[in-house]
């Protein structure tokens, strides 16, 4: 019972540290970006199939069309978006989150706990 709330009191004043609102701030602003860039792609793809059939049946190279390509480049997107998401968070993101963890470490030392 004793490390339970133990537990529970570090993770309340972590909730209320201005760097782990930092990081939380930092983290829904990316996903959110990157989350929306890829569901208006989406969606644009998606409605240029239904409502714009002339356009995505223009034909590029022999039997290569817009709609190909777009589809194609939807698979293209959501890489570059995984690998962008990658750096921005190993820039920063990751270097925040591993300066709270130190501190919550350190400050769990301090008080004669030790936590893996």
């Amino acid at each position: 019972m004793r490390a339970e709330a133990d537990m529970a009191h570090a993770c309340e004043r972590m909730s209320v540290d201005p760097r782990f609102v930092k990081l939380r701030r930092r983290f829904a602003l990316q996903a959110g970006v990157l989350v929306g860039a890829f569901l208006f792609s989406y969606m644009s793809y998606l409605l240029l199939s239904a409502y714009a059939r002339d356009f995505m049946s223009v034909q590029i190279v022999d039997s290569v069309n817009v709609a190909l390509l777009m589809g194609i480049g939807q698979f293209l997107l959501t890489f570059v978006l995984a690998w962008a998401f990658g750096r921005f968070s190993a820039h920063s993101i990751d270097p925040l989150a591993e300066e709270i963890r130190d501190r919550a470490r350190d400050e769990d030392t301090i008080n004669g706990r030790v936590i893996g």
